[in-house]
C-alpha cells in the first residue's frame, strides 16, 4: 500500500492538470474530466496516505511539485493564459490545493477507520 501511495503521489499531478487545461484552452474546448480526475486523484492519494507519516506526505508532495514545475517550464508556454500569477504560480497553487485536499482526506479516513475499530 505504501509503494502504491508513493507511485501515485510522485505523479506530477499539478503539471498534468495545467497541461490538459492549457491544451483544451488552445483547442477552444472545455476540459470535462479536469475536476472529476483531480478530485479522484486527491481522494485516492489521501486515502492511501493514512498510514504514512505526515512529514513523508509533505516531502513527497514537495518533490512532485518540483517535478511539475520543471515539466511545466519545458512543456507549457507562459503566455497570457496564466495571468496574473504566471505559469509557475498556477502550478504551485494546484499542488498546494492538492496537498491540502490529501491531508483533509487523510484525516477523515483515519477518523472513520478508527471509529469502526
Amino acid at each position: 500500500m505504501k509503494v502504491t501511495w508513493l507511485i501515485l503521489t510522485l505523479i506530477p499531478a499539478a503539471f498534468f492538470f495545467h497541461f490538459y487545461e492549457y491544451g483544451q484552452h488552445v483547442q477552444r474546448e472545455e476540459a470535462p474530466f479536469l475536476l472529476v480526475g483531480s478530485i479522484l486523484y486527491v481522494v485516492v492519494t489521501g486515502f492511501l496516505s493514512r498510514h504514512i507519516k505526515i512529514r513523508s506526505v509533505i516531502l513527497v508532495n514537495t518533490i512532485s511539485l518540483i517535478i511539475s514545475l520543471v515539466l511545466a517550464i519545458y512543456f507549457i508556454p507562459d503566455d497570457g493564459w496564466f495571468k496574473p500569477v504566471g505559469r509557475g504560480g498556477a502550478v504551485v497553487f494546484v499542488a498546494v490545493v492538492s496537498l491540502v485536499g490529501q491531508l483533509i482526506i487523510r484525516i477523515i479516513s483515519k477518523e472513520v477507520l478508527l471509529k469502526k475499530e
